[in-house]
């Protein structure tokens, strides 16, 4: 599964993904019904210039007496070939905060504001992280579902038969994970007024 960490040196490199952002749509999570908790949480990829990105993940877990909010954000070049991205994350900054209040003002209020003027924790350091993805003109197919930085093992590669290659496995993990709901893949990019 290697070859989701790199770009082949024979592939071509060009430019072309537009600048702006590519929005993973979110759903909130939270137990059926449950009026105590309440997790709400948001994915960007913002792709600054021809080489540079700033990836986004905030969640906000809201309770019956406060809020906790989490934020990573992920800086780094990428490399484009054809089809295929190649996201290079280089720094990592987290910051983390609790809200003391009550949540039916608190989760109209902060989502998706951030909450806290101050951080409990705010952390920059280095960081190392390659992940390929798809572009198919619209949006971006990571080839691993990876979500805030942490992987899980499955995903459009786990499906596929053949690295680079847009094979008939290939095209129907793509539809698979561009579909999914629960647990969405992709990363669709987001036309300004």
């Amino acid at each position: 599964m290697g070859w989701i960490r790199t770009l082949p040196p024979s592939f071509p490199r060009d430019i072309g993904l537009p600048l702006g952002y590519y929005d993973r749509p979110t759903e909130k999570k939270s137990a059926m019904g449950s009026k105590s908790f309440h997790l709400h949480w948001k994915e960007t990829i913002q792709i600054l210039s021809e080489s540079e990105f700033k990836k986004t993940w905030r969640e906000w877990k809201v309770y019956e007496d406060h809020v906790q909010f989490r934020q990573i954000i992920g800086r780094g070049q990428f490399e484009k070939s054809k089809d295929w991205v190649l996201l290079s994350t280089k720094e990592l900054n987290t910051k983390e905060c609790r809200v003391e209040g009550k949540p039916k003002r608190m989760a109209k209020q902060f989502v998706p504001k951030i909450p806290c003027e101050t951080f409990s924790l705010d952390s920059t350091k280095e960081f190392q992280h390659n992940l390929l993805y798809y572009y198919d003109g619209k949006s971006l197919y990571p080839m691993q579902y990876e979500s805030g930085y942490e992987e899980a093992n499955f995903g459009i590669a786990w499906e596929s038969d053949e690295p680079y290659t847009k094979t008939k496995l290939f095209e129907i993990a793509k539809l698979k994970y561009g579909k999914k709901e629960f647990q969405p893949h992709v990363y669709h990019h987001v036309k300004l007024d």
